[in-house]
């Protein structure tokens, strides 16, 4: 989930101000170290019972010990924020909240089915006959397919197509898993990978087709069901796709479907009194009576004018139309049930509160292009963009620049005070609005000193990586030759120097 915030800069200064000077008078505290990866800066932490017990400040929390990889005392600075008396009381900026549904997906994406197993004596040996020095072999999978074997050719292609999604080319994925359909079109498994395929390039609607034709086939698989009314409401087919999980319910009920019907419900009430305009780029749902009169018109002229913009600066468009949903702004806060300071949303469709709204002014155009470019990067990186570059990347396209935070962002970095970029690889809904002033402007000084030091191109390769399946600190060392640790220490030397 990504969103955005219309917020001056000088409250942004004076938070961070106010933070850097907060952090410098605490005390250190300790460091828990999660098999996850993450790190938590606390006050204090004992194991008892299995569980390790920790405070922050005066709050305490526990944590399995198994989940837990070692304990440092006395390690790395605990980090403040003013309290609501406006006396300093320590906050955990590391401490994941319990992520709902909404806050895990940018798209409500399919789930990835089982592959073949490949350790099979009879899956080496196919693997064999279609790779050559482990890349794939068009010409041999030719060859196999002008035999007429359809079993034969169906396994190549599935097993090709599965190859191809693991390393993040799933345009070529999709392909292979449509010869495999046409040798085999009865095929459940092989639809359901057509359809993950075709979801993760943006053909929302063909990958719904894909898994209308499975269920044919297994009208009473609630995974299938599942799977289908992902697909439809991708494409903006909300309440078909109601029907397909009240389906998967009364087979199998769960609560992720559950949230799922309670989401498409709320939005289905607003968009049955809604209209519609369509541009080149974009579906604009709208209702008459909330808008100014003409104000449709403006919006998608502005998104259009962005939308080109954006595909410059970064030499790519996303493949699939973009969908835009107007609300008041009690109907955005009850439907998306975003935090207090999110200015907008974009979880796949831009989603734009516009109450009182008369005409297209230099900060809701702010707001669209931020939200516009959430669209574009989740495309080129498949989904898996983390948070500080996505964010980042929004901002720098606004355009905002880091350089009027640059004194108290810099002392930050350098003293190695600022919330780790391993923290914000995560979701920002789940920070006060303290924390999120931070963790936005930590984001827009990255992503700026790289632009700056590396050049867009560079930045766009990384987003690939990452979409191909690379974690982003290991994309980031490839582009780069920094990790985090190194890349926090050089953007605080940039900021020091005012570049």
């Amino acid at each position: 989930m990504s969103s955005s915030r219309s917020i001056s800069s000088a409250p942004i200064k004076t938070t961070l101000a106010l933070l850097f000077l907060l952090v410098a008078t605490i005390a250190r505290g300790d460091t828990l170290y999660l098999k996850s990866g993450m790190s938590i800066t606390v006050t204090k932490a004992q194991e008892k019972d299995g569980k390790i017990e920790y405070w922050v400040a005066e709050d305490e929390y526990s944590i399995d010990k198994s989940e837990v990889l070692k304990i440092e005392h006395g390690d790395a600075p605990s980090v403040s924020a003013p309290s609501a008396a406006g006396a300093p009381s320590v906050q955990d900026l590391t401490r994941r909240e319990p992520a709902t549904a909404a806050a895990q997906h940018d798209r409500l994406k399919l789930p990835l089915p089982t592959g073949p197993q490949q350790n099979d004596a009879y899956w080496k040996g196919l693997r064999d006959r279609i790779m050559v020095r482990d890349a794939i072999d068009d010409q041999r999978l030719a060859e196999i397919e002008i035999q007429h074997d359809n079993r034969t050719t169906a396994n190549a292609f599935y097993l090709a197509g599965v190859t191809a999604m693991q390393r993040g080319d799933a345009d070529k994925a999709s392909g292979y898993f449509g010869h495999a359909i046409q040798a085999m079109p009865e095929q459940v498994e092989l639809l359901k990978w057509h359809a993950v395929a075709l979801a993760t390039i943006g053909k929302y609607p063909d990958a719904a087709n894909e898994l209308e034709r499975a269920t044919t086939l297994q009208p009473d698989s609630a995974d299938l069901l599942r799977m289908l009314g992902l697909a439809r409401y991708d494409a903006d087919r909300t309440g078909d796709a109601m029907a397909a999980w009240k389906h998967a319910m009364e087979i199998d009920p769960d609560a992720t479907t559950r949230y799922y019907l309670h989401k498409a419900e709320r939005e289905l009430q607003v968009e049955e009194k809604s209209k519609s305009k369509q541009s080149r780029h974009f579906m604009l749902h709208y209702q008459g009576e909330q808008n100014a009169p003409g104000l449709q018109q403006q919006l998608l002229a502005t998104l259009e004018d962005a939308y080109q913009d954006i595909a410059r600066q970064i030499g790519y468009e996303p493949r699939e139309n973009i969908i835009v949903i107007l609300y008041t702004q009690q109907q955005f806060v009850d439907i998306t049930e975003a935090p207090s300071w999110a200015g907008a949303l974009n979880d796949g469709k831009l989603r734009i509160p516009i109450g009182g709204v008369a005409a297209v002014g230099p900060e809701l155009q702010r707001v669209l292009k931020h939200e516009l470019t959430h669209s574009f990067l989740n495309s080129l990186a498949s989904g898996h963009c983390p948070v500080w570059l996505n964010e980042g990347l929004a901002q720098l396209m606004e355009p905002r620049s880091a350089s009027m935070y640059s004194q108290q962002l810099s002392p930050l970095f350098l003293k190695r005070k600022a919330i780790p970029f391993a923290v914000l690889e995560h979701s920002f809904t789940r920070f006060s609005p303290l924390q999120a002033e931070v963790a936005y402007a930590e984001s827009l000084a990255a992503v700026e000193y790289l632009n700056g030091r590396y050049g867009m191109g560079e930045i766009v390769r990384m987003m690939q990586s990452i979409g191909s399946g690379v974690e982003p600190e290991a994309a980031l060392r490839n582009s780069t030759g920094m990790d985090y640790a190194v890349l926090g220490q050089r953007i605080g030397e940039s900021l020091a120097r005012g570049q």
